[in-house]
């Protein structure tokens, strides 16, 4: 290509100035065209390279930017994943917690329910126990202060039988 474009180059003036007139003409289109050509090629020549080099290296770094770009773009696409990933996780692990939370919520009004019951219990246990102390320490007074009744009075005087037949009547 560029062989031939140099043959032309070379052979159009030629042609071009090879034509015979029979007189002075004035006209001048015809060198100026030959000399815009040539100066076109000759400047094309010369600026192909870096226009090229040019061109080249801005396609180069539109498709830099745009592998980094399609970098960033799969590595917020994987950080994305990897977040829902996490909120899965987090989600399943809420959900045990929940469901722990209530089974120990559970066990706790179990306990203390039990705990409760087993308090009253002991509440009735002693309450009988006191009942019945009392009642005997009644008892006991009362037998008491019959016998001192019965001892410091000197009117009446009893045998042993019959002063148990008088304290089983007065307590029972």
């Amino acid at each position: 290509m560029k062989k031939l474009f140099f043959m032309l180059l070379a052979v159009i003036p030629c042609v071009v100035f090879a034509s015979v007139s029979d007189g002075p003409k004035d006209y001048d289109i015809v060198p100026r065209t030959v000399n815009f050509l040539i100066f076109f090629g000759i400047l094309f020549y010369f600026l192909k390279g870096p226009i090229k080099n040019a061109y080249n290296n801005r396609i180069n770094s539109i498709a830099a930017r745009l592998e980094e770009n399609q970098a960033k773009l799969k590595e917020s696409k994987d950080k994305k994943e990897q977040a829902v990933k996490e909120l899965e996780l987090a989600k399943t692990r809420a959900v045990s917690l929940i469901e722990v939370a209530r089974k120990e919520i559970e066990l706790t009004k179990t306990k203390i329910e039990e705990s409760t019951k087993d308090e009253i219990e002991h509440l009735k246990r002693n309450y009988d126990n006191k009942k019945d102390f009392e009642s005997k320490k009644i008892t006991k007074s009362v037998v008491s202060e019959i016998l001192d009744e019965t001892f410091a009075d000197e009117s009446i005087k009893l045998s042993q039988n019959e002063l148990v037949d008088v304290i089983h009547k007065k307590v029972g």
